[in-house]
């Protein structure tokens, strides 16, 4: 834990408040002697914890945030304080002393920058100072010594070795009070004797009134809490720390603890109407669905669903005109949203989104109010209008206003955000940035449904917030750091910026309210996982309705000459998707697909379809996803293998072939006729791996295998070669070719033993390593010398061994749930195996060494294809996720 890390938890979560809160835990029970007579007044954080024997051993165990806490000067005095108390809690008397009652820690400044904590808490009435002195003269280490003020007695517990005070300790009108420093004790002390204590305070009985009666609770008291911002901020008269006093009076939030984060909720009270947050008292609750449009790398956002600060009345008359138009059409709900897009200046971030009643009339009378405009001005149509083009064949506007405070005029104070020089409309939303290509990046990221309605971390967030609120607060504590450059001490930033990786444990923070009660309910919420969120490294993502299920299909535009990647999801949808990530159509189907799809040239006009089988259908469709002539075909018996297709002599006269429940292998045309003359060779069980098609020395060759046997057929259907022995193969083995002068074929038999089958049907065996039964086989040219390898995946282990069959490597997976191996040829002299870890969500790309392509393991749950999505680009990585998004992830060799 980093000493960054925790400050930026501090800022989040009001100053320590949550950072404190996470260790509280929930116990009933009762008071003797109420302690919060002897708060001082100046604390600016209360917090009442329910067990606090048990509260100090939580937070002085091996408590990674504690001890990074204790690496920050400010803070040193409060953590020392903890781990002394935790090391008294164990001993007897203490236990006698603290009793069952609960405990108040204040905080409060001392100095210019010493944050120090006073412990308050009752004590059974049987208790007197000797049992106080005979706890201290048992704590190994240390001694005491005692010195009496305004009547009671102040304990100071010394290190033996250092004579350096650690503790301070009195006893008053039943009440203990423990700091590390003397000053809080004796004022401790003087507040007993006061008339006014903490809960006289304005707001505070109040919120305490509503609070959870058996809940641990956290107080901000926020005239006090200018001065711990400013250790913060560095300032004490300006920005945040001047501000805090000015919303509101007191808040009070019971606390929730999950092993995932922390839930705080209560209420806010305001004095009068200086104070910020009054007005809100009187805020009708919304939805906040505009969320829906905000990309899913948003660094964070703010959203209003009641716009309590009025649009203003700009003099500036065409600001007025162009808002005129949209006023009538806003629903109340808007939003603030910073992006995270690296390299671009922090302004250029921003967005301003408005929620419409409908945006096809308002932005037809906007459009004709700017065209009036910049007519009357000379200006040509191409100067104020950009035509966005996300791919060839769709089109969106975005356009250059005349003005840049629209945002104000429209959204009042909240919409005091940004320049507001260009303008978009998207689906119901207006949105407003300085930037056109901030504009850009927010349609393109909709039109590929990658917003935060889409990411699953954000869903599970967003379960543990209210689903109506007048005010709406989230951000991604990593991405924020470029915000805080002139609102945090620049040390603490720049620390921030070299240690965002700790930061990314704290996976969201959001914080909601809500007027309730004539006051206001807060929910705030924050969510930690030890695993660091992973940001996206893919060119684009695009939503499916379910997770991907078949192998992607590269299928190449005959318009544009790009690839679009066809696929199947979970829920037999059917997508294709262009290379910019857009669907452009998705069908349902009643089945699966059964191994791969093809591209073929039905026609014989340059023009592709796609062709692929299930269980009981032969399937056809176009590019635009509608079926080709008879298509879909039933087949003759339900399908047992994946479908394979030839062009024997290179000429669009394509053969499918399938094999069936009745055990007959069928051979189809390119129209879902079966062919005229092809013997429907009958297997002694069932076929699981697809046909295969070899040309050797002018011959063709026909292999088909099924559980048991291996049949060499020609291209009508007959025994070509007679086996001299027959061949078990692996239902996971791949059949391949070998290179060379006398070319074989190689598979892995179900003990996993190599065996290569000439084409006279003689067969030799080979035994490399002991493997499970039916282990995965490919046989591939890794390292690029005319020679294949021998590549096997058993359980979590995946073994290279060279043409000779020694060993090359061998690498241990997380799982042994492998999608994979894929042979990819880059170049002649550039190729790697790849794979994909299912359960570990991983994909990764190896060379002949075992060693991973630079910038991998990627995301990736399913089986992936390589190829060039655009002419003259690199190459491309298509694969799912579990979070039912497609990745194209772009290679660099």
């Amino acid at each position: 834990m980093s000493r960054n890390w925790t400050i930026i938890i501090i800022v989040v979560l009001f100053a320590g408040m949550a950072a404190l809160a996470y260790f509280l835990q929930q116990k009933k029970k009762a008071y003797v002697a109420s302690p919060y007579g002897s708060i001082p007044l100046d604390a600016g954080i209360l917090i009442e914890a329910v067990d606090m024997p048990g509260l100090f051993e939580l937070l002085a165990t091996d408590n990674e945030m504690v001890d990074g806490m204790s690496e920050i000067p400010e803070l040193k005095s409060f953590t020392g304080a903890i781990k002394t108390i935790d090391s008294l809690t164990h001993e007897r008397e203490f236990i006698q002393i603290a009793g069952n009652n609960p405990v108040l820690i204040s905080i409060h400044l001392l100095g210019k920058n010493r944050l120090t904590p006073l412990f308050s808490f009752a004590t059974p009435p049987e208790i007197r100072d000797k049992h106080i002195r005979s706890l201290l003269g048992d704590v190994p280490g240390y001694r005491y010594t005692v010195k009496e003020y305004q009547g009671s007695n102040v304990y100071e517990l010394v290190r033996a070795s250092t004579g350096e005070s650690s503790l301070f300790i009195s006893m008053v009108e039943g009440v203990i009070i423990i700091s590390p420093s003397h000053i809080l004790v004796e004022a401790g002390i003087r507040q007993v004797e006061q008339e006014m204590d903490i809960r006289d305070l304005p707001g505070f009985r109040k919120v305490s009134a509503a609070a959870g009666k058996n809940e641990n609770k956290v107080y901000l008291l926020f005239n006090n809490m200018a001065k711990f911002i400013s250790l913060l901020t560095g300032k004490t008269d300006e920005g945040i720390a001047s501000y805090i006093p000015e919303l509101a009076s007191c808040l009070e939030a019971d606390l929730y603890i999950k092993n995932s984060g922390l839930v705080l909720s209560g209420y806010i009270e305001t004095r009068d109407s200086s104070q910020v947050l009054y007005n809100y008292r009187f805020q009708e609750p919304g939805s906040y669905d505009i969320y829906r449009y905000i990309p899913a790398g948003a660094a964070l956002f703010e959203i209003m669903t009641d716009n309590i600060h009025k649009p203003l009345n700009s003099t500036d008359v065409e600001t007025r005109y162009i808002a005129d138009i949209v006023k009538s059409q806003l629903v109340g709900g808007m939003a603030r949203v910073y992006l995270n897009i690296k390299g671009q200046d922090k302004e250029m971030n921003k967005l301003l989104l408005f929620d419409l009643r409908g945006s096809n009339a308002t932005e037809e009378a906007f459009a004709g109010e700017l065209e009036q405009y910049y007519r009357r001005k000379g200006i040509k149509v191409n100067d104020y209008i950009i035509k966005y083009k996300p791919d060839a064949e769709s089109e969106y506007t975005i356009y250059r206003l005349p003005v840049d405070n629209l945002g104000n005029e429209l959204g009042g104070r909240f919409g005091d955000y940004l320049k507001s020089d260009y303008a978009t409309f998207y689906d119901d939303v207006l949105v407003l940035s300085s930037e056109s290509g901030t504009l850009s990046k927010f349609i393109y990221d909709n039109i590929l449904n990658r917003t935060l309605a889409n990411d699953l971390s954000y869903r599970e967030f967003e379960s543990t917030m209210p689903s109506r609120a007048g005010y709406y607060f989230y951000c991604v504590p990593s991405r924020i750091v470029p915000l805080l450059a002139g609102v945090l001490k620049e040390d603490i930033v720049k620390g921030l910026e070299k240690n965002t990786e700790s930061l990314r444990k704290l996976q969201a923070v959001g914080y909601q309210f809500v007027s309730s009660n004539d006051m206001i309910y807060n929910t705030l919420s924050v969510m930690y996982k030890e695993e660091a969120r992973e940001e996206a490294k893919a060119v684009w993502e695009s939503l499916l309705d379910t997770v991907a299920y078949s192998k992607p299909l590269f299928f190449t535009n005959h318009y544009t000459g790009s690839n679009e990647i066809f696929i199947q999801d979970m829920n037999n949808n059917l997508y294709l998707i262009n290379s910019a990530g857009r669907i452009l159509w998705k069908r349902p189907i009643s089945e699966a697909i059964k191994g791969n799809a093809y591209a073929i040239d039905y026609y014989r006009n340059g023009k592709l379809q796609i062709l692929f089988a299930t269980t009981n259908y032969l399937y056809l469709i176009d590019r635009n996803g509608n079926n080709v002539e008879k298509y879909p075909v039933q087949l003759r018996s339900p399908s047992t293998n994946g479908l394979a297709l030839f062009d024997y002599e290179n000429n669009k006269d394509y053969r499918l072939f399938i094999c069936g429940t009745d055990r007959k292998v069928y051979a189809y045309d390119k129209t879902g006729n079966t062919v005229r003359g092809w013997n429907q060779f009958t297997t002694n069980s069932t076929v699981t791996c697809e046909v295969e098609f070899f040309r050797v020395s002018g011959k063709d060759y026909l292999v088909v295998n099924d559980n048991d046997n291996m049949y060499i057929l020609d291209r009508r259907g007959n025994v070509r070669v007679e086996m001299k022995e027959q061949v078990s193969r692996s239902d996971r083995s791949m059949l391949r070719l070998t290179t060379g002068t006398s070319p074989q074929m190689v598979l892995a038999s179900e003990d996993g033993s190599i065996k290569m089958v000439n084409f006279n049907g003689e067969v030799q065996t080979y035994s490399v390593n002991e493997f499970a039964e039916n282990p995965v086989f490919e046989y591939f040219d890794l390292d690029a010398d005319g020679l294949g390898e021998f590549i096997f995946i058993d359980g979590n282990r995946l073994y290279a061994y060279d043409n000779d069959r020694s060993r090359m490597f061998s690498l241990t997976l997380s799982s042994d749930n492998i999608i994979g191996p894929y042979g990819l040829e880059f170049s002649s002299n550039d190729k790697k195996i790849g794979f994909t870890d299912a359960d570990a969500s991983q994909v990764y790309l190896v060379d002949d060494r075992g060693k991973n392509l630079s910038g991998f393991p990627l995301n990736g749950t399913t089986a992936f294809s390589v190829g060039r999505l655009n002419r003259g680009s690199g190459f491309n990585l298509i694969t799912g996720g579990r979070d039912s998004f497609l990745y194209n992830y772009e290679i660099t060799r």
